[in-house]
Protein backbone atom coordinates (compact mmCIF):
# COMPACT_ATOMS: atom_id res chain seq x y z
CA UNK A 1 0.00 0.00 0.00
CA UNK A 2 1.33 3.57 -0.98
CA UNK A 3 0.61 6.95 0.12
CA UNK A 4 0.30 9.73 -2.48
CA UNK A 5 -0.83 13.15 -2.00
CA UNK A 6 -2.08 15.52 -4.77
CA UNK A 7 -0.27 19.04 -4.41
CA UNK A 8 -0.91 22.62 -5.50
CA UNK A 9 2.73 24.48 -5.30
CA UNK A 10 3.72 27.82 -5.39
CA UNK A 11 5.97 30.36 -7.21
CA UNK A 12 9.02 31.82 -5.39
CA UNK A 13 8.24 34.70 -3.46
CA UNK A 14 5.05 32.60 -1.42
CA UNK A 15 7.71 29.26 -1.33
CA UNK A 16 10.55 31.59 0.32
CA UNK A 17 7.87 33.28 2.68
CA UNK A 18 7.00 30.17 3.90
CA UNK A 19 10.73 28.99 3.82
CA UNK A 20 11.77 31.81 5.90
CA UNK A 21 8.57 30.77 9.08
CA UNK A 22 10.13 27.63 8.90
CA UNK A 23 13.41 28.58 9.62
CA UNK A 24 12.43 30.75 12.36
CA UNK A 25 10.56 27.61 13.73
CA UNK A 26 13.45 25.28 14.06
CA UNK A 27 15.90 28.07 15.12
CA UNK A 28 13.15 28.87 17.89
CA UNK A 29 11.79 25.22 18.81
CA UNK A 30 14.04 22.84 17.34
CA UNK A 31 13.41 20.08 14.67
CA UNK A 32 9.00 19.76 14.69
CA UNK A 33 6.56 17.72 12.52
CA UNK A 34 6.57 19.16 8.98
CA UNK A 35 9.38 21.10 8.91
CA UNK A 36 10.96 18.79 6.24
CA UNK A 37 8.10 19.09 4.01
CA UNK A 38 7.99 21.09 1.13
CA UNK A 39 6.00 23.73 0.35
CA UNK A 40 2.56 23.09 -0.80
CA UNK A 41 -1.19 22.98 -0.39
CA UNK A 42 -2.39 19.46 -0.03
CA UNK A 43 -5.81 18.60 -2.19
CA UNK A 44 -5.66 15.58 -0.82
CA UNK A 45 -3.86 11.93 0.36
CA UNK A 46 -5.09 8.39 -0.26
CA UNK A 47 -3.54 5.23 0.24
CA UNK A 48 -3.73 3.28 -2.89
CA UNK A 49 -2.38 0.05 -3.84
CA UNK A 50 -1.15 0.35 -7.40
CA UNK A 51 0.83 3.73 -8.25
CA UNK A 52 0.93 2.50 -12.20
CA UNK A 53 -2.68 2.16 -12.08
CA UNK A 54 -3.04 6.08 -11.01
CA UNK A 55 -0.74 6.66 -13.74
CA UNK A 56 -2.59 5.13 -16.32
CA UNK A 57 -5.85 7.21 -14.72
CA UNK A 58 -3.67 10.24 -15.90
CA UNK A 59 -2.22 8.97 -19.02
CA UNK A 60 -4.21 10.97 -21.29
CA UNK A 61 -4.02 14.24 -19.55
CA UNK A 62 -0.82 15.01 -19.14
CA UNK A 63 -0.06 17.09 -22.14
CA UNK A 64 -4.07 18.79 -21.78
CA UNK A 65 -3.48 22.35 -20.61
CA UNK A 66 -6.54 24.19 -18.74
CA UNK A 67 -6.24 27.63 -17.82
CA UNK A 68 -4.06 28.55 -15.01
CA UNK A 69 -5.91 30.29 -12.12
CA UNK A 70 -5.32 31.93 -8.96
CA UNK A 71 -4.37 30.86 -5.62
CA UNK A 72 -4.89 33.70 -2.73
CA UNK A 73 -2.85 33.06 0.69
CA UNK A 74 -4.10 35.27 3.48
CA UNK A 75 -3.74 35.31 7.23
CA UNK A 76 -1.81 33.30 9.22
CA UNK A 77 -4.22 30.79 11.56
CA UNK A 78 -3.61 27.75 14.04
CA UNK A 79 -4.67 24.26 15.43
CA UNK A 80 -4.51 23.93 18.92
CA UNK A 81 -3.97 20.49 20.08
CA UNK A 82 -3.74 19.01 16.36
CA UNK A 83 -5.11 15.28 16.94
CA UNK A 84 -2.89 14.37 14.23
CA UNK A 85 0.01 15.45 15.74
CA UNK A 86 -0.03 16.01 19.30
CA UNK A 87 1.12 19.87 18.63
CA UNK A 88 0.24 23.36 17.55
CA UNK A 89 -0.23 23.37 13.66
CA UNK A 90 0.83 26.85 12.20
CA UNK A 91 -0.40 27.71 8.97
CA UNK A 92 -1.74 30.14 6.34
CA UNK A 93 -4.93 30.02 5.38
CA UNK A 94 -5.56 29.90 1.35
CA UNK A 95 -8.65 31.55 0.19
CA UNK A 96 -11.46 28.58 -0.41
CA UNK A 97 -13.63 29.29 -4.09
CA UNK A 98 -15.42 27.53 -6.05
CA UNK A 99 -12.62 26.51 -8.42
CA UNK A 100 -10.24 24.84 -6.38
CA UNK A 101 -13.55 22.96 -4.52
CA UNK A 102 -14.60 21.74 -7.80
CA UNK A 103 -10.80 20.57 -8.53
CA UNK A 104 -10.38 18.50 -5.22
CA UNK A 105 -13.92 16.65 -5.40
CA UNK A 106 -12.94 15.84 -9.09
CA UNK A 107 -9.95 14.41 -9.17
CA UNK A 108 -11.47 12.13 -5.64
CA UNK A 109 -13.79 11.25 -7.85
CA UNK A 110 -11.66 10.19 -10.84
CA UNK A 111 -9.26 7.68 -8.46
CA UNK A 112 -12.08 6.50 -6.48
CA UNK A 113 -13.84 5.45 -9.74
CA UNK A 114 -10.42 4.02 -11.19
CA UNK A 115 -9.02 2.21 -8.16
CA UNK A 116 -9.76 0.49 -5.12
CA UNK A 117 -8.54 3.25 -2.24
CA UNK A 118 -7.86 2.04 1.34
CA UNK A 119 -10.81 2.80 3.57
CA UNK A 120 -9.94 0.57 7.36
CA UNK A 121 -9.74 3.33 9.57
CA UNK A 122 -13.20 4.75 9.05
CA UNK A 123 -13.86 4.28 13.08
CA UNK A 124 -11.24 7.13 13.72
CA UNK A 125 -13.58 9.73 12.87
CA UNK A 126 -16.54 11.01 15.49
CA UNK A 127 -17.53 13.61 12.99
CA UNK A 128 -19.98 12.22 10.62
CA UNK A 129 -19.08 14.34 7.62
CA UNK A 130 -15.15 13.35 7.77
CA UNK A 131 -16.23 9.68 8.51
CA UNK A 132 -18.63 9.65 5.32
CA UNK A 133 -16.10 11.58 3.43
CA UNK A 134 -13.61 9.28 4.22
CA UNK A 135 -15.92 6.07 3.50
CA UNK A 136 -17.12 7.84 -0.37
CA UNK A 137 -13.30 9.52 -0.83
CA UNK A 138 -10.81 7.57 1.10
CA UNK A 139 -9.69 11.50 2.41
CA UNK A 140 -12.02 12.80 5.18
CA UNK A 141 -11.16 16.68 4.80
CA UNK A 142 -13.30 16.88 1.12
CA UNK A 143 -15.71 19.48 0.19
CA UNK A 144 -17.12 22.32 2.17
CA UNK A 145 -15.70 21.11 5.52
CA UNK A 146 -12.50 21.15 3.60
CA UNK A 147 -9.64 24.26 4.89
CA UNK A 148 -7.81 25.03 2.13
CA UNK A 149 -4.00 25.82 3.48
CA UNK A 150 -0.37 25.50 3.87
CA UNK A 151 1.45 24.40 6.51
CA UNK A 152 4.11 25.65 8.84
CA UNK A 153 4.99 23.20 11.19
CA UNK A 154 3.17 21.54 14.13
CA UNK A 155 4.81 22.73 17.07
CA UNK A 156 4.86 20.82 19.94
CA UNK A 157 5.43 21.32 24.04
CA UNK A 158 4.71 25.45 24.38
CA UNK A 159 1.34 27.04 25.43
CA UNK A 160 -1.29 28.86 23.26
CA UNK A 161 0.00 32.01 24.66
CA UNK A 162 3.52 31.63 23.41
CA UNK A 163 4.76 34.73 22.12
CA UNK A 164 6.44 33.24 18.84
CA UNK A 165 2.63 32.21 18.65
CA UNK A 166 1.29 35.26 19.54
CA UNK A 167 3.04 37.00 16.58
CA UNK A 168 2.56 34.68 14.06
CA UNK A 169 -1.18 35.01 14.34
CA UNK A 170 -1.02 38.71 14.51
CA UNK A 171 0.73 39.02 11.21
CA UNK A 172 -0.63 39.98 7.44
CA UNK A 173 -0.33 38.72 4.64
CA UNK A 174 -2.12 38.82 0.69
CA UNK A 175 -0.28 37.22 -2.05
CA UNK A 176 -1.11 35.56 -4.64
CA UNK A 177 -0.05 33.58 -7.72
CA UNK A 178 -1.49 31.37 -10.72
CA UNK A 179 -1.55 27.73 -10.62
CA UNK A 180 -0.70 25.75 -13.58
CA UNK A 181 -0.73 21.82 -12.67
CA UNK A 182 -1.46 19.98 -9.73
CA UNK A 183 1.87 17.37 -8.97
CA UNK A 184 1.50 13.99 -7.46
CA UNK A 185 4.05 12.41 -4.99
CA UNK A 186 4.59 8.92 -3.00
CA UNK A 187 5.18 9.65 0.45
CA UNK A 188 7.07 7.83 3.05
CA UNK A 189 7.53 9.45 6.49
CA UNK A 190 9.24 12.75 5.67
CA UNK A 191 10.23 11.75 1.82
CA UNK A 192 8.10 13.09 -0.88
CA UNK A 193 8.71 11.33 -4.30
CA UNK A 194 7.53 13.36 -7.22
CA UNK A 195 5.66 10.95 -9.25
CA UNK A 196 3.26 12.83 -12.32
CA UNK A 197 1.87 16.53 -13.04
CA UNK A 198 -1.65 17.09 -14.70
CA UNK A 199 -1.77 20.55 -16.51
CA UNK A 200 -6.09 19.43 -16.76
CA UNK A 201 -8.12 20.66 -13.76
Amino acid sequence: MYKIAAFIEFDKKITQKILNQKKIVKKKFGNQIYLNHPVHLTLFTLNVKNIDKLKKIYINELKIKSKPFTINVTKPGIFYNDPLTGGHTIFYHIKKNDKINKIQLRHLRKINKNLNILKKNINLFKNNILKNNYKKYGFPFAGKIWMPHITIASIKNITNNNNYIKYFLSTKTNLKCLVSEIKFYKIVKDRHDFLFSVKDF
